[in-house]
């Protein structure tokens, strides 16, 4: 789930997840494992990922990517369209491509998937009802399906802004309160700089000395489709970017969608190792759900 690292300066720290899949290796010239592998692929369960939703709104394009210059509402509200639909495609292949890697799932198409959606009029991040689930089963043979919202993304929801600038002044003020023997002058001076040089960082984003703030907060939970009861649910979040920047040409690492792309990897990476580590089959889902 979350790790959490924090350096000698606390502004800066830096919220990492390890969750990391190890993988057996099968080598061909070990004939007794072949059966297994095999049974293995035929006990993969189906999983049908639906589109994914935002549950923050994001008004302006400038929360979210690096605009020049002055662009006309309407124009505002075409390349922002555009943008967040980029990230919800985006998120997908990410999640996609990394549950592929652990070689515990099977996909729907995503025609498949695209079809069935529209024509039940299911919305991105919208749970379904027990009739849609059932045309992911019949039709498309999804044992699970996965549904996915972005909570934060760049922006930052007012509560868990205030929520996470409170604990760290907090966490200053004791800190100096320990070192100055409590004195009060000092420890409100501290709080006035921290509400000066605090705010626009946890309220708008920062990139600072090589480290970008820029949160993602990221939900996901599988439901079988016969009950259509939630098996797993997990929440991941990643803040800051920091090492992985240092990959990026220079002049990419200062932009707002470079610096959301590496935390939205992080947290597509977390969800899908937490899925991966449940090992689920579809003799088990079958067994406790009737499928």
């Amino acid at each position: 789930m979350y790790g959490i690292a924090r350096g000698a300066c606390a502004k800066y720290c830096r919220i990492t997840w390890v969750g990391c899949l190890i993988c057996s290796l099968v080598f061909s010239g070990c004939a007794g494992n072949q059966p297994r592998a095999e049974f293995e692929l035929v006990d993969r369960p189906s999983v049908a990922i639906l589109p994914i939703g935002f549950e923050i709104e994001i008004p302006h394009l400038a929360s979210i990517k690096s605009v020049e210059g002055t662009l006309s509402p309407e124009e505002e509200a075409r390349q922002l369209a555009e943008a967040l639909q980029h990230v919800r495609d985006e998120a997908r292949w990410l999640l996609q491509s990394r549950l592929a890697t652990g070689q515990r799932v099977q996909f729907v198409s995503d025609e498949q998937v695209a079809a069935i959606v529209k024509e039940v009029g299911l919305p991105p991040g919208g749970l379904p009802t027990a009739e849609q689930l059932a045309q992911f089963r019949t039709r498309a043979g999804a044992d699970l399906v996965l549904v996915v919202n972005i909570q934060d993304y760049g922006k930052v929801r007012w509560a868990w802004a205030a929520a996470g600038m409170f604990a760290d002044m907090t966490a200053e003020s004791i800190i100096i309160g320990l070192a100055s023997a409590w004195n009060p002058t000092i420890i409100f001076a501290n709080i006035g700089f921290e509400l000066l040089t605090s705010t626009p960082v946890w309220f708008g984003g920062a990139y600072v000395f090589g480290v970008a703030f820029r949160p993602v907060r990221v939900e996901a939970r599988a439901i079988e489709t016969t009950q259509g009861i939630p098996v797993w649910q997990e929440t991941e979040v990643a803040m800051y970017a920091w090492d992985e920047l240092d990959l990026l040409p220079e002049s990419e690492r200062e932009k707002k969608e470079a610096q959301l792309r590496i935390n939205l990897e992080s947290a597509m990476a977390g969800l899908a190792d937490s899925l991966t580590d449940e090992g689920m089959t579809t003799t088990q889902l079958r067994e406790h759900y009737g499928q």
